[in-house]
């Protein structure tokens, strides 16, 4: 049979300067448009950061609507792609900052619409289930990076600009979370398969429930790196990247389409899509949300400057006193 090459994310050809010069003309079919060319996988990237799709309709809902009232500030029309996955990004970690808690990698069929023709079902269920098993061993930016990379498509300026940092900062986390799910797939099936094989790994996962946590992760990497036989069986699998890839997107929900662009359109909700841009800010001199560490760097270079002025006023009243 012929060779197959990994499928990688791929995303329809979109003009986004006319996009973006849509919105910013103030086109009423702007904002459907970009909705149209976009909505599917800023949902999808949303439901992976938040594991509630609710949730994630109500990120794209926002930062959609952010999006056109932000969007003359956008210095490069170009980046409108990752523009809006940046600003996608801003509204999910917001909600995850208000709920107090990181967000878990839950089973995958919370990520993947059931709905979606994915010809080989079964076969499809498989995979997924595999995959994210393994990524649930990851920690929440790893996994993030992946999704990004890998399932939209992202690479070097466009990853580095939704992350909010450098394109080789971009670059590490991209090769580390690689790196990481590899070792953790590869672990993954060796304990599924091998422990017939191998008695040190039988003993390894006696009243094992089937879960790769990620001390268990790291205990098996460590086992499969010296052992022979695990070794084997690792290097004859599939590649976690490709199959990664083959994870089909969830698909936003028809009625989140009207909804946006219904509200877009209310002139009562002016002021309230200008306090959702306001709550989303502050913003970078390019257009693109600053991001959370940056705000954090900035306030607590603010501090000294603050806490001196403080220390000024109350002298000043002690002297007046």
């Amino acid at each position: 049979p012929p060779r197959r090459t990994p499928r990688r994310a791929t995303v329809r050809i979109v003009d986004d300067r006319g996009l973006v010069a849509a919105l910013v003309g103030g086109a009423p079919h702007g904002l459907a448009e970009v909705y149209d060319a976009y909505a599917d996988r800023l949902y999808a990237y949303a439901v992976t950061l938040l594991r509630d799709r609710d949730a994630a309709a109500d990120a794209v809902h926002d930062a959609l609507l952010v999006a056109r009232e932000r969007v003359g500030q956008l210095r490069d029309p170009d980046k409108l792609r990752p523009w809006l996955y940046a600003i996608v990004r801003s509204e999910c970690l917001r909600v995850l900052r208000d709920r107090r808690r990181a967000a878990p990698l839950d089973a995958a069929g919370d990520v993947i619409d059931e709905t979606v023709d994915v010809g080989a079902g079964a076969r499809a269920a498989e995979l997924r289930e595999l995959v994210w098993s393994a990524a649930e061993s990851l920690n929440p930016g790893e996994r993030e990076v992946l999704d990004l990379s890998v399932r939209h498509g992202l690479e070097g300026g466009e990853l580095a600009a939704a992350l909010g940092t450098s394109v080789n900062a971009a670059h590490a986390l991209t090769s580390r979370a690689r790196a990481q799910l590899e070792r953790a797939l590869g672990a993954l099936l060796v304990a599924r398969t091998g422990r017939s094989e191998c008695a040190e790994l039988d003993a390894l996962l006696e009243g094992w429930d089937g879960r790769l946590t990620p001390l268990l992760r790291k205990r098996l990497a460590r086992h499969v790196d010296k052992c022979e036989v695990c070794g084997e069986t690792r290097k004859h699998r599939l590649s976690p990247v490709a199959l990664l890839g083959g994870v089909p997107l969830v698909v936003a929900p028809p009625a989140l389409r009207d909804r946006v662009v219904r509200d877009a359109g209310d002139a009562r909700l002016v002021s309230h899509t200008a306090a959702l841009a306001d709550r989303a800010g502050p913003w970078r001199s390019d257009g693109f949300p600053r991001p959370v560490a940056d705000r954090r760097r900035a306030a607590a270079a603010r501090w000294p400057a603050a806490a001196a002025a403080v220390l000024v006023l109350l002298v000043l009243a002690g002297l007046l006193l």
